[in-house]
């Protein structure tokens, strides 16, 4: 086997990684509205997923001979960043209790977007044309899924999206502004034992663990818990061999497959408005990314002459 050949393989592992990575955690969220009409609650369900993600990046950290060990200064970042996951882990599996999955999932993934115009805030710099045009398809899109049907949706599934996009948002950016030296599963350890210690002592609280009422709503609990909690490392093993912006451009198949998951496991449909809307927020990231990209490449090749 030829050096050109171990890459490629390398490179289809990776893809298949970060596809497994995004229909996992699409899936995920269909599974969590079983889960919810099962009786068990969101807050149980973000505390057991939590707790396991702890566990797994422990044995991972650990197996792979990673020390967790961190500075003083990294770790309070870690803790706004664990506040932030915490709301990203809620919002996104309670959501659905309220509004349709597909909604959801959609909503949710409107943080590219967002990332976007809190990069440009903090680089005081207005975005190009491009970007600018992207940006302004995303929210329209936005809109259309909203603003049609406003009145028949319930706010606090629409708060929930929404309030885990802005989450995921300013998680990415932190991250990417002070914790880029940082390896991702140390990180992703120290963030998820920050949520999982908010999450286990409002559990506590409010009277322990709510399980679910039937055999499907176990299934469902423990398919959300595997898939979230595996997908992260996943992603994260996939970068390194296929790239950022792949693993990006794959990450778009995770509000479809919560879409096709929906409509497989529930008959549930969005609205033609809604659909249109969703393509036209999926389509604005597309174009973003294929812009950074060539951005990017545009860039090192200028380096690179120099």
């Amino acid at each position: 086997m030829t050096e050109t050949d171990v890459a490629d393989k390398g490179r289809a592992g990776g893809i298949a990684l970060a596809l497994t990575a995004a229909v996992g955690l699409g899936t995920a969220i269909a599974l969590a509205r079983i889960a919810h009409d099962s009786g068990t609650t969101a807050l149980s369900i973000a505390t057991i997923r939590t707790v396991f993600v702890v566990l797994l990046m422990y044995v991972v950290c650990k197996a792979a001979g990673r020390s967790l060990a961190i500075s003083w200064p990294q770790w309070l970042h870690c803790l706004g960043l664990g506040l932030l996951a915490g709301q990203m882990f809620y919002g996104n599996v309670g959501a659905v209790k309220y509004i349709p999955v597909g909604l959801a999932a959609l909503l949710f993934f409107t943080y590219p977007p967002m990332v976007a115009l809190m990069m440009a805030g903090l680089n005081r710099r207005m975005p190009g044309l491009v970007k600018s045009a992207a940006l302004i398809g995303a929210f329209s899109g936005l809109w259309l899924m909203l603003g049609v049907s406003l009145e028949t949706l319930d706010w606090r599934g629409v708060a929930l999206s929404l309030s885990a996009a802005v989450a995921c948002a300013s998680n990415a950016v932190w991250i990417q502004q002070k914790m880029m030296r940082v390896d991702p599963l140390v990180l992703t350890f120290h963030m998820s034992l920050v949520a999982g210690v908010v999450f286990v002592a409002a559990t506590l609280a409010t009277g322990g663990i709510v399980p679910p009422t039937s055999g499907a709503g176990w299934m469902a609990m423990l398919g959300i818990v595997v898939l979230q909690g595996c997908a992260v490392p996943l992603y994260f093993v996939a970068i390194p061999r296929i790239g950022a912006e792949t693993s990006a451009m794959v990450t778009n198949l995770q509000p479809v497959t919560s879409i096709a998951a929906a409509y497989l496991l529930f008959a549930e449909t969005l609205t033609p408005l809604q659909f249109t809307g969703g393509a036209m927020v999926l389509g604005s990231i597309i174009l973003m990314q294929a812009h950074d990209a060539r951005t990017r490449r545009r860039l090192a090749q200028a380096a690179g002459l120099s």
